[in-house]
């Protein structure tokens, strides 16, 4: 058997579609059921959102394709895993720990997936090039900004933190071009696959971004936040105790000053996250200490972000002396 007939007979398999389609919408399920999870969305939000960010692109593109009734309506078995994986999610067996990490990493594995198989179903549609990538990239972002738009995110399209729609564009290109000569089959899709996922995650990780994009954020300015946060919330775990010594009427007060620096918005004493706002910067920043998830706020545009523990943050080092300092500082403790 020759190669060029090995590549015919991988890409005539009658389920492949079908299976790549199903795991895209596991990782993109898990990706939502995780946001939920940090968002304190009850299970009924947590299927919700698992079902936007699964099926949602999918259904885009079949719907931009004029397929018909969309896969994921035909058959109830795309219902199977955004349901299984927001239970999972809900009794902890996938435990929602460095979320940031996690779900980009899961929307990562979605984003390949449906790359790939978004390219597969174009070409045999006989689409033209261009648009098989213009199809394949929409369906392959579509879960993603679905989920992030419900979950009241800045969808990660927009976020200059790490490219997120080239390596999708790049990788539906390179995939046209491989199913140009005929040899697009589950081997060489899952390679594309494999790149997709690796230039997204690090992206990511070493935070490229295209010319012209700015970070809002550098980490000196989120060393700062956490801290402030960290401290206002160690105060009012304080504070609540002696409320509680001294009788109800010294209970703690959410609008009060924390050294003149931050103000507290909100503290939840079963979670024992805190909302805290500082006016210096018009920032509110929500920190859970459990995950050491931070939620940073714009209160000017509206827009939120959200950060991993110190270690896992990454974001941009201004490279400066006082971030450095800061980071010792940060070691030591």
């Amino acid at each position: 058997m020759d190669l060029q007939q090995l590549f015919a007979e991988l890409a005539d398999v009658p389920w492949l579609l079908t299976v790549l389609d199903l795991v895209g919408v596991f990782f993109f399920a898990v990706s939502g059921a995780l946001l939920a999870a940090r968002k304190d969305f009850d299970l009924v939000g947590s299927v919700a959102l698992a079902l936007l960010a699964g099926l949602g692109g999918g259904i885009t593109r079949d719907i931009v394709l004029d397929r018909g009734l969309p896969a994921s309506l035909q058959d109830p078995i795309y219902l199977a895993p955004p349901v299984l994986v927001s239970l999972l999610v809900y009794v902890k067996v996938i435990h929602p720990n460095r979320l940031n990490l996690t779900i980009t990493l899961f929307d990562a594995a979605g984003l390949a997936l449906f790359t790939v198989s978004g390219v597969m179903i174009a070409h045999a549609m006989g689409v033209h090039p261009v648009s098989v990538v213009v199809v394949a990239t929409v369906g392959a972002l579509g879960g993603g900004v679905l989920r992030d738009i419900v979950a009241n995110e800045v969808p990660s399209i927009f976020d200059p933190r790490g490219v997120y729609v080239m390596p999708a564009v790049v990788g539906a290109a390179a995939a046209e071009l491989v199913a140009q000569r005929g040899a697009l089959n589950a081997f060489t899709g899952f390679l594309i696959a494999l790149l997709v996922f690796t230039v997204r995650m690090l992206a990511y990780r070493y935070q490229w971004r295209l010319p012209g994009a700015d970070v809002s954020q550098d980490k000196d300015r989120l060393d700062r936040l956490r801290r402030l946060a960290e401290q206002a919330q160690k105060a009012a775990v304080r504070r609540a105790a002696r409320a509680r010594e001294r009788g109800p009427r010294a209970a703690f007060g959410p609008a009060e000053e924390y050294e003149g620096q931050v103000r507290v918005e909100d503290w939840d004493p079963d979670t024992q996250a805190i909302t805290v706002v500082d006016e210096a910067t018009r920032q509110s920043v929500r920190y859970h200490p459990e995950t050491g998830i931070m939620d940073v706020t714009d209160l000017r545009t509206g827009r939120t972000r959200s950060y991993d523990d110190p270690d896992d943050d990454w974001v941009v080092d201004t490279g400066s002396a006082e971030g450095a300092d800061a980071d010792r500082d940060d070691a030591g403790r």
